[in-house]
Order: C-alpha cells, then sequence, then structure tokens
C-alpha cells in the first residue's frame, strides 16, 4: 500500500525566500527613492530660483538698475547688508546674522553635516554668513563679494555677490548637488546659476564638476547650472 508524502515548504525555506525577496526589493526599491527624491529636489531647485530671480529684479527695478555702491561694509556687516537689502522682497520666518552659531536655530545645518558631491564634508563655515529660513522651508546663505559689484567671478566680472540655498531646508541629505544650490547676483539685477559658462567655478571642472563619476572628488558646484539647463 502507497502512502502519501505531504509536499510543501518548510518555515525555513519560507523564511529564507522571504530574505532573498527583501534583499532583492532593497536593491530595486532603494535607487528609486533616490531617483524619486532628486527628482523632487531639482523641482525645488527651479522654482527657488524663479522665486529668487523675481525678488532680485524687484530690488533692482527699485534701484534703476544698477547695484553698485548699493551694498556698504566688509565681512560678516557687508553679508548681513547685502541679505537685509533683498528681506524686503522675501517671505521669511527668521533671520540668522553672520557669526551667529549654525543649527536649527541658526537658519543653517550644523557645521560638519553639509557635504560635497563627493560624500566628502564641506569645510566653509557658513556660520561666516547671513542666513534667512523663508516661509517655503529653503535655507538662504547670503554672501558679498564686491561691494561694488566686480567680482571677476562671473563672466563679465560683474558679480555682486552669491545666494546659496537649501532647497529643503534641514532635511538631508544637504549635499551641494542634491539640495545644495547656489547663484550668482549681478549688478545690474540678474542672477545667473553657479556654472555659467565662463564663470569661475565653470573653469575648474575638477574640483566643481556635476559629474562625480568622472571627477570623484568634486564639489558638485556646478549641479546649480546644470540641472536648470535640463
Amino acid at each position: 500500500m502507497k502512502t502519501k508524502t505531504k509536499t510543501g515548504f518548510t518555515l525555513a525555506e519560507i523564511l529564507i525566500a522571504l530574505g532573498i525577496i527583501g534583499v532583492i526589493a532593497a536593491f530595486v526599491i532603494s535607487p528609486l527613492v533616490q531617483d524619486f527624491e532628486d527628482s523632487m529636489n531639482r523641482t525645488a531647485w527651479k522654482k527657488s530660483f524663479a522665486d529668487i530671480s523675481q525678488a532680485v529684479k524687484r530690488y533692482s527695478i527699485d534701484q534703476y538698475g544698477d547695484f553698485r555702491d548699493v551694498f556698504t561694509g566688509s565681512g560678516a556687516a557687508g553679508h548681513d547688508d547685502f541679505r537685509n537689502k533683498l528681506l524686503t522682497y522675501l517671505n521669511y520666518t527668521q533671520k540668522c546674522d553672520a557669526g551667529t552659531a549654525l543649527g536649527t536655530n541658526g537658519c543653517w545645518t550644523a557645521y560638519g553635516s553639509y557635504y560635497k558631491l563627493s560624500g566628502k564634508a564641506h569645510t566653509s563655515d557658513y556660520a561666516n554668513y547671513s542666513r534667512v529660513i523663508l516661509n517655503n522651508g529653503n535655507l538662504l546663505a547670503f554672501v558679498l563679494n564686491a561691494i561694488n559689484c566686480n567680482s571677476t567671478f562671473t563672466p563679465n566680472n560683474d558679480n555682486c555677490g552669491q545666494i546659496i540655498i537649501d532647497v529643503n531646508g534641514f532635511k538631508g541629505p544637504n549635499k551641494i548637488g542634491k539640495d545644495i544650490f547656489d547663484i550668482f547676483v549681478l549688478r545690474n539685477g540678474n542672477i545667473i546659476p553657479v556654472g555659467t559658462q565662463g564663470d569661475v567655478y565653470y573653469k575648474s571642472p575638477t574640483s566643481n564638476s556635476c559629474n562625480v563619476t568622472l571627477y570623484p572628488d568634486t564639489a558638485g558646484t556646478n549641479c546649480s547650472a546644470d540641472y536648470l539647463r535640463q
């Protein structure tokens, strides 16, 4: 008399199968989540660029289209003056003067917690810059490069200063070229993204390229211009 043998999976086999599925899912889902977050940050960057362009243009109109001899002071005083003159045209919840400590109460991520595109720590201390938190959650850092708007950082030697933007606030990854982007303010009231052809960063692809595969140690600064061209 033949006996029927039961077929099926043991608990151990089921657990092993679930483990394999989990590993595969992690490999598939993680890049998808990262791609989605990158896409959201790039969209936010384009929106932030448009908003700041409008604010700077409004200020320019009030200054008759010329920023020369408008900003005063040097160092911290100059950065604060640069920011304060534009604040009238921005909706913000908090401002932090240059020299105040970073962190959640300092309008920028704590020192050592923001990075280059390569993943290396970004050593510029944003505590030296003037900062603000906008109503939409953007963090802005203001840097006055030249009182007379004749800094040679831009192609026509007409740069007044820079505005650095973290488009998703204190949320990670706090990385240049991912959620941190950079703008040059020109003396005629226009703005251009850092990494524009001919500017000081564009001329240094090894240090600032948006291609981390080609330049593993890059800061990623030129992503600001690259993503606006896409």
